[in-house]
């Protein structure tokens, strides 16, 4: 029963997140370098794990599911952790993923010398520090093209897991040794 409050809560969410593009929300947790726990400003006593979209990180330990990290997912979490963790950032809903996690764009505040604050997209941001893979989403060719082109450059300038020795395996292909074979 408490799973089927989740569930409809979640749905509720996703659609008023939907029809009001960008809500602020605060980070409370960080799982790894696309996985994160907020509470929206909307509603501050709910929190949802979110999954940032456009990309997918290295992944970490999730008992049951992943037994242990893949390569550098550790450290992009740790990484995207300092950067969001406590702080307000800007999301909005795109879709549910298969697991009905809603998948959302993520944008943060940071300090800029020259002129005060910039307002960032957080994806774009963790793919030009070679934290994540840029993911191609079916419906923004356009966010596509420029993920492509910003992992292009991370992995020309060896950035993040681009500096790995050996091959970077994608998650997609990490997480896909551990699915039961039914």
């Amino acid at each position: 029963m408490k799973n089927l409050f989740g569930l409809l809560s979640l749905l509720c969410l996703a659609f008023s997140l939907n029809a009001q593009q960008f809500q602020p929300a605060t980070v409370k947790a960080v799982h790894d370098g696309d996985s994160y726990k907020v509470s929206f400003s909307a509603k501050p006593d709910s929190v949802v794990w979110i999954r940032l979209y456009g990309v997918d990180a290295p992944e970490v330990r999730f008992p049951g599911v992943i037994p242990f990290d893949q390569p550098f997912g550790r450290a992009a979490g740790d990484s995207v952790r300092q950067l969001i963790k406590g702080q307000t950032v800007f999301v909005k809903y795109r879709y549910s993923d298969v697991y009905q996690r809603p998948v959302c764009e993520v944008f943060f505040t940071a300090a800029n010398p020259e002129n005060g604050l910039d307002t960032l997209d957080l994806a774009t941001h963790i793919v030009s520090r070679g934290w994540a893979w840029y993911r191609a989403e079916t419906k923004n060719a356009k966010g596509n093209a420029l993920l492509k082109k910003t992992q292009a450059w991370a992995k020309e300038q060896r950035l993040g897991l681009w500096g790995l020795k050996g091959r970077a395996v994608r998650p997609e292909t990490f997480r896909s040794r551990f699915r039961s074979k039914n």
